[in-house]
């Protein structure tokens, strides 16, 4: 059996039959095989490389916070980046650059640089999770996003090979990076920023903290469930359609923000899943919109279901 043999040649941390829902923000899923916990590139090259040779499904995982794990049991490896937190500062006159290891949460990133007087952060205030993942999805707010600010990624490839990403060579846009694949670690990130006047900075946060004031506080969700349309908001559609306030068991689409899907209490997958089509069908039936989900589905082939 491949776990059986992975086993002993793994080279990190790893736990078998791993539950899966203290690890997702929403707090819905069930237990994994083998959970592993790279410290490092070379760790992460390694799981890749013994992944290419075994051919067992593997999951990249950063902070969790955007994810829905099925309810059951999952086949093959969630590889989680939790461990890969390495940083170093490389500083010139009116710019710093900061290299980050993908599991490095974008918060802190944020803290460190508004301490520093540091501006190009901002936008990130109150986005949670790691920068690995933050690049992968491209995670922004109000037009500014984590490709502004990246001058260089380095992943490992599905043969575990490691490739570097210079600015210029790879494309963002919006939820979009197009180095970003299923089988592709998002390893590294090269991180610039530039020195600002502290009142900028703190004007800067200011408005970002505003812009966050309008989503879900305390309660257990993850983000946006939908991306939006061209020139147009999914919450706004959401809203528009009557989708407040809907219920799928323990799910219930928050009434402070109708893109924001949030967990009443004992919510499972199967619900999250079942009200996020829900929505999406009532949206294309009443305007022809057809939402795209920003939730990652990790683990479920099928994607959404259909009513």
């Amino acid at each position: 059996m491949w776990k059986t043999r992975l086993k002993s040649r793994l080279h990190c941390v790893f736990e078998e039959e791993k539950d899966l829902s203290p690890l997702s923000a929403l707090g819905v899923g069930g237990r994994v095989e083998l959970f592993a916990e790279p410290s490092n590139v070379e760790e992460a090259c390694s799981i890749f490389c013994l992944r290419a040779n075994m051919g067992f499904p593997l999951y990249i995982l950063g902070g969790g916070t955007n994810v829905v794990f099925p309810d059951g049991k999952l086949e093959g490896m969630v590889l989680s980046t939790r461990r890969m937190t390495g940083r170093r500062w490389m500083t010139g006159d009116d710019e710093t650059v900061l290299e980050v290891g993908g599991g490095h949460l974008l918060s802190s990133v944020v803290h460190e640089t508004v301490k520093e007087g540091l501006s190009g952060a901002e936008f990130a205030l109150g986005i949670p999770g790691t920068v690995g993942g933050a690049a992968a999805g491209n995670a922004g707010a109000g037009g500014r996003s984590v490709g502004d600010l990246l001058e260089e990624v380095t992943t490992v490839e599905a043969d575990g090979s490691l490739r570097r990403w210079k600015r210029g060579e790879f494309e963002y846009g919006y939820r979009y990076f197009s180095p970003a694949a299923p089988n592709r670690l998002v390893a590294l990130c090269r991180l610039r920023f530039r020195r600002a006047a502290r009142g900028d900075v703190d004007c800067a946060i200011g408005e970002f903290r505003r812009m966050r004031s309008i989503q879900p506080q305390g309660a257990r969700s993850a983000g946006c469930a939908f991306k939006n349309p061209p020139q147009d908001s999914a919450g706004r559609l959401l809203d528009s359609c009557g989708c407040k306030g809907l219920r799928v068991g323990g799910a219930v689409v928050s009434e402070a923000h109708a893109n924001f899907i949030v967990n009443g209490g004992n919510a499972a997958s199967g619900d999250i899943l079942q009200l996020m089509a829900l929505c999406r069908d009532i949206v294309f039936r009443k305007t022809g919109v057809r939402l795209e989900p920003e939730i990652k589905l990790m683990g479920f082939p099928e994607g959404l279901p259909s009513f």
